[in-house]
């Protein structure tokens, strides 16, 4: 993937999203999401952008101590400056691997708010297969979604928003339909065929309905992380001299008595 298609796959996630398939509910229900530790970690991908992935923590009540909710919360660092920040979802659906993303409610992601103001987040869907070597992860692109629509394959609640350049699609159908078009359509023999090869390959050589990401573990530094330094212990120290002490102590205590 070029750079500056990574760069509007972000500007997607975080906005209102202009080339992959969106909604304003979320794909999964609470008893389809999962947690796996293997997603957890740094990441980069081919553009050498940094990833981290983390266990989003949610604080019940003011005060109260945070605890992980079962999601995850992504950090991406284009640079030192330019940063996003995303919350995702794993999910199942018919033995099928998902991630619901969205922008992180309590990150700031435009310049002013203002501008905050007239955007409204929404969730993108996203097959992945990952292990501790990988996460791939296939976007669904409106393309495909628009391909439906104008085959008359489907009927789902939605609304058109207007663009300069062309027409894009924002279901607004609830999470039952938005999961019953997900089972028949998103994971129909041909679409699961066709992004099951991308896994395999590891790229996408078309990226014609739809965007595909690989990333890699990272072990290198991450922007804004210091590395942790390791006091001295002091009391340790002390008890090393002593001990020490003690033992020289011993020793010299055992000569005397040994000359005399």
């Amino acid at each position: 993937m070029k750079r500056s298609k990574v760069i509007i796959l972000l500007l997607a996630l975080t906005a209102m999203s202009s080339c992959l398939v969106s909604s304003l509910h979320p794909f999964y229900k609470e008893k389809d999401k999962y947690f796996d530790d293997s997603m957890v970690g740094n990441w980069y991908d081919e553009d050498s952008c940094i990833w981290t992935i983390r266990p989003n923590m949610v604080s019940e009540e003011f005060m109260s101590p945070e605890e992980p909710d079962g999601s995850y919360k992504i950090t991406y660092y284009e640079d030192e400056e330019s940063i996003s920040h995303l919350t995702a979802t794993l999910f199942q659906l018919n033995r099928v691997d998902y991630v619901d993303f969205m922008p992180d409610l309590n990150e700031e992601h435009f310049t002013s708010d203002m501008t905050a103001y007239h955007h409204i987040p929404v969730h993108t869907l996203a097959r992945v297969q990952y292990s501790r070597d990988s996460i791939l992860l296939y976007w669904y692109g409106d393309e495909w979604l628009n391909e439906l629509f104008e085959q008359n394959r489907i009927r789902i609640k939605h609304e058109t928003v207007e663009n300069h350049d062309y027409d894009r699609q924002v279901l607004t159908a609830s999470t039952d339909e938005l999961q019953k078009f997900i089972k028949k359509y998103a994971n129909d023999p041909k679409t699961t065929e066709q992004i099951e090869q991308i896994f395999a390959n590891g790229v996408d050589d078309s990226d014609e309905y739809g965007v595909f990401l690989k990333l890699k573990p990272y072990s290198g530094p991450v922007p804004g992380e210091s590395a942790k330094q390791v006091e001295p212990s002091y009391n340790n120290c002390q008890e090393q001299d002593i001990s020490n002490l003690s033992r020289v102590n011993g020793s010299v205590a055992l000569l005397l008595i040994r000359f005399l």
